[in-house]
């Protein structure tokens, strides 16, 4: 008979809550509350912590309760699921669950184990994408956990666990029947003191929190009492669904970077507020390697990703192709991901050189899962009108701002296609808070229109464009993530009021 067990990894060293695991939830520590629900309806539970002095407390509280648990390397989590489970056939299951997430049960790990059956999948996890943080879990077989252990040496991989399988058997990407949705309303994870604040309250009145089902839990969150700050709005009404807002990774890297706690701060505040969408580019200095050493995978998970090419600077088909590729397949060995939402090309010109080898070779990543929409950067109108004759182009991207006037009639061009717009440039690489005549009309602008400043101004004139889905903003600091965030929430200009900014401001722009 197949048997499963539960794997849930732990520690004590978190960087932004330490000690979470022994911290009081329900009347009883985190990580026990979190291995009895998993255990419920008879599953085999197992700890997974490490050999560390401070984990220490952990072992030994769970041996005082009972509960089963073994510890390995602080670092090669991969290696302490396969300890944990050496007694066990290679047919049977594994279930991997993070000590930080109390409010999924038996249940929801039921259902995952019962689609992965009916399709016949190796390796199934709930889609966090589409799910609320928090109610993660993964399930495998014995076999693939100890092929992977023998087949990777990368840390990424050891410290994760799973990504060797993703990349190398069939997989579920599995949303439960009660999924909500809005992930970011019912966020149930445990991360900071705000997430750990919100679950005390949600487990405080029950009399059996081991008892309670996911979905009662799940109801309750969404309620009034648990609702978080308003999220960015969404626009894009095609299958990537942006938000209004997306991170300009530009912004992580270069002399002015922001540190590595500062970017983990600015991605808790994009992901809690909706922003679901990070753009990355080859040009853009180290961007995709420091986001994958500074983001938590808790929060880089709930990011899709948007590569910009650098040019090809080449006219030789066999080259262009191989170039593109290259470019591609670095993007996502530094980011530790298999994906791309959109990859766009550095202009439109290379789309169409070299026989249009570089296009037709994103074509094939296109075909093959690996990028969602494909498209080009363009700086006029000439430049857009020759992407729309791109076959398959979905995607472009552009500078539109209140400094920046060519691409003000794109509305005609782009008039009931199915591409996806993000501009940049909207606050014009910040001259427009520099000292001069632009920014002492911005101001007067910003006054007269009863806009909070400058930057309010400028998202709410991008924004008036009814054909831009998202505006790509570059920030460096978590309080100018906050303030970008709530400029988006803001109405856009009328059209009458975007018509008096142009006007204002065509006598000063040259």
């Amino acid at each position: 008979m197949t048997r499963t067990r539960v794997v849930i990894q732990s520690r004590l060293n978190s960087s932004r809550l330490p000690g979470k695991a022994l911290m009081t939830i329900g009347g009883m520590p985190l990580i026990e509350l979190v291995a009895r629900r998993a255990s419920r309806d008879g599953h085999e539970v197992v700890v997974a912590t490490s050999e560390e002095q401070y984990d220490t407390r952990i072992f030994d509280h769970l041996a005082r309760v009972d509960i089963p648990a073994m510890r390995g390397s602080l670092d090669d989590v991969l290696g302490r699921f396969v300890e944990a489970t050496k007694d066990m056939d290679d047919d049977d299951r594994v279930v991997r669950l993070t000590g930080d997430n109390p409010v999924g049960d038996s249940s929801l790990i039921d259902e995952l184990v019962e689609a992965m059956d009916a399709g016949g999948y190796e390796y199934g996890r709930n889609d966090v994408s589409h799910m609320p943080e928090g109610l993660g879990c993964e399930v495998f077989r014995v076999r693939d956990l100890r092929r992977a252990a023998a087949s990777t040496s990368d840390p990424y991989d050891r410290e994760h666990v799973t990504p060797w399988l993703r990349r190398n058997v069939k997989t579920l990407d599995f949303v439960p029947a009660a999924n909500p949705g809005d992930p970011e309303r019912f966020r149930c994870t445990v991360d900071v003191l705000s997430d750990y604040d919100r679950v005390c309250r949600l487990f405080a009145d029950k009399a059996d929190p081991v008892a309670v089902p996911w979905t009662d839990l799940i109801a309750e969150i969404g309620g009034p009492a648990f609702t978080a700050g308003p999220s960015v709005p969404r626009r894009d009404d095609s299958e990537l669904d942006q938000s209004v807002m997306i991170l300009g990774g530009q912004a992580f890297a270069g002399p002015n970077a922001p540190s590595a706690a500062e970017i983990r701060a600015m991605l808790a505040t994009a992901v809690n507020r909706g922003v679901n969408h990070v753009e990355v580019g080859r040009g853009d200095h180290n961007a995709e390697e420091i986001l994958h050493k500074c983001g938590e995978p808790q929060l880089t998970q709930r990011l899709h990703f948007i590569s910009r090419l650098r040019e090809m600077r080449t006219n030789d088909p066999r080259l262009a192709a191989a170039v593109i590729e290259a470019q591609l397949e670095r993007s996502f060995a530094e980011l530790g991901r298999r994906r791309a939402s959109a990859v766009l090309m550095a202009n439109v010109d290379e789309a169409h050189d070299a026989d249009g080898a570089g296009w037709h070779r994103l074509r094939d990543y296109q075909d093959s899962g690996e990028v969602g929409r494909i498209g080009v950067n363009v700086e006029s109108l000439e430049e857009l009108e020759r992407a729309l004759d791109l076959t398959g182009l979905g995607y472009v991207q552009f500078p539109l701002g209140v400094a920046d006037r060519q691409l003000r009639a794109a509305r005609e061009l782009l008039g009931g296609r199915d591409v996806v717009v993000t501009t940049h440039a909207t606050f014009a690489g910040g001259t427009v808070f520099d000292p001069s005549e632009l920014n002492r009309q911005l101001v007067l602008l910003a006054h007269e229109l009863g806009r909070a400043n400058v930057a309010d101004l400028c998202v709410a004139y991008s924004l008036s464009h009814q054909f831009v889905d998202s505006l790509a903003i570059g920030t460096r600091s978590n309080q100018q993530m906050i303030d970008d965030l709530a400029y988006c929430l803001n109405a856009p200009l009328t059209a009458d009021e975007r018509d008096a900014v142009e006007e204002r401001l065509d006598a000063v722009v040259s």
